[in-house]
């Protein structure tokens, strides 16, 4: 047997979640979210949590008992500090988890309309105050078709419905108050025309670039491990990761795409690129990725108090 090394004990150990919830938990108030106030931001936050942990129990994400893809969420989004004070970009973390969850459930079930629709109405939701999330939308029918195996037309349909839904109450919501000025109903439709489409790396920060380095670096070498020791996981499983793989990938292409828009794109990597990087820490026992494992929660502590001091 392989020689048990710092990054394996910690990870199968049953005290790593509580340590890294309450290593979270002073995280945020050392941020600040007493003083400010940001009771929903944190609420989001760790129903976030609660939703990834969820995730990882019902699909197995990994073949030995572990909570490192909970524990690196946990890590991950507590370095991107600048983040807790948007009730949107907490609400977008937390309708995307929730939003992977109902995709995985769907594995192979053709018949799985209600928790299609479910799903789609999440991410609809979001974009009526973020229109950039709607990108995702037809990445989610992709792996629907693909990996997930789930896509028909009476799902394709569902997804639709999800779609439209928000849009629609919304709209008559919106009549009901500009009854006497109706035109103004639907003025909210204009972020749709208004969103951009140049590119704009001015826009965004030192932080924010260190963080999507530390994502990137950690999901080159967690997919690549993953591809080279796909085998040894079960067919669902590998489906899984091959889904978060793909839409890490799309995230980053968009990220480059739309620098501006970066914030948007984080909640999604933070979520797919957790789950890769706890598989590649969890099942290797070699001395180089201790080394690697050692460095890596370095940098997160390290940046994670970069952020702190700047935010």
């Amino acid at each position: 047997m392989d020689k048990k090394r710092t990054q394996n004990i910690i990870a199968e150990s049953r005290r790593t979640l509580p340590v890294a919830i309450t290593y979270g938990t002073g995280i945020w108030l050392l941020a600040g979210a007493l003083q400010h106030g940001w009771w929903l931001q944190f609420i989001c936050f760790f129903a976030s949590v609660y939703t990834i942990i969820h995730l990882n129990n019902i699909n197995l994400l990994i073949r030995i008992y572990s909570r490192s893809v909970s524990v690196f969420f946990i890590l991950l989004g507590c370095a991107a500090t600048w983040l807790f004070p948007s009730i949107q970009t907490g609400m977008t973390s937390l309708f995307s988890a929730l939003s992977l969850l109902l995709l995985f459930s769907c594995y192979q079930d053709k018949t799985s309309t209600g928790r299609t629709f479910y799903m789609f109405l999440l991410l609809s939701s979001m974009s009526l105050y973020d229109p950039y999330l709607l990108l995702f939308i037809p990445m989610y029918l992709i792996l629907m078709a693909i990996t997930i195996y789930s896509l028909t037309f009476r799902t394709f349909f569902a997804a639709l419905i999800g779609l439209i839904t928000p849009y629609w109450l919304f709209t008559g919501w919106q009549l009901y108050f500009y009854r006497h000025q109706p035109e103004k109903s639907i003025e909210y439709l204009a972020q749709l025309t208004h969103m951009q489409w140049i590119a704009d790396y001015t826009a965004v920060s030192t932080a924010q670039w260190c963080y999507l380095g530390l994502l990137t670096v950690l999901f080159v070498v967690g997919a690549i491990h993953f591809w080279l020791t796909s085998y040894m996981d079960k067919i669902r499983v590998r489906q899984i990761y091959s889904s978060l793989i793909i839409l890490t990938i799309y995230a980053i292409v968009w990220v480059a795409i739309l620098p501006q828009k970066c914030d948007t794109f984080i909640c999604m990597l933070t979520i797919t690129v957790s789950p890769i990087a706890a598989h590649f820490f969890t099942l290797t026992r070699t001395r180089l990725s201790n080394i690697f494992y050692l460095v890596t929660m370095t940098a997160i502590v390290a940046l994670t108090a970069m952020n702190l001091w700047i935010l």
